[in-house]
């Protein structure tokens, strides 16, 4: 299953412009972004690069330093960051999200770690996200992660999260 999922001749369009070529249809909308698992702001960075519009509606990151660089680097109160996604109420956005980014840290499904997935309190963070999916309502949601996610437990590890976004969640999920 996961050697499917990857970028191969079979599973990416290849007909017509490269999506690098391609132009936006509307690049002079603005994107409400939001973030957790922030880190510094790489989604951030990227859609910048793209010259993409962006007004970030909230983001957050446990660690104190990506909040220093954050906030020197993107426009965002106080108000608007979390520190601890347990805590974090996004119901007042509902309606406010077009993207919502996150990526629930990766060490309990990594093949370079002990893989211990859902033992590992950092591996449950997925749910957390799943909350705020439900609680905000964005247009389009990215859960990014690691390969292991795929692999772990033969598949049934990536069944349950799929599972939360679809069922608990209530969106269309596709994944690679």
């Amino acid at each position: 299953m996961a050697d499917a999922l990857q970028n191969s001749k079979e599973n990416i369009d290849w007909d017509g412009l490269s999506w690098v070529d391609r132009e936006f249809s509307h690049p002079e909308r603005t994107i409400r972004l939001a973030t957790s698992f922030s880190g510094i702001g790489a989604i951030e960075y990227a859609l910048k690069r793209l010259g993409l519009k962006t007004e970030i509606v909230f983001a957050g990151d446990i660690n104190k330093n990506c909040k220093i660089v954050y906030s020197a680097n993107y426009n965002i109160s106080d108000d608007r960051w979390h520190t601890d996604i347990h805590e974090f109420d996004a119901s007042p956005y509902n309606g406010k999200v077009d993207l919502f980014v996150g990526g629930a840290p990766c060490q309990a499904f990594s093949i370079v770690g002990e893989q211990r997935c859902f033992e590992d309190t950092r591996g449950t963070l997925f749910r957390e996200f799943a909350r705020v999916v439900k609680e905000c309502q964005p247009k389009v949601f990215i859960f990014e992660n690691v390969q292991g996610l795929f692999k772990h437990d033969h598949g049934r590890t990536w069944k349950v999260i799929r599972k939360t976004f679809e069922d608990y969640c209530g969106y269309d999920v596709h994944y690679q």
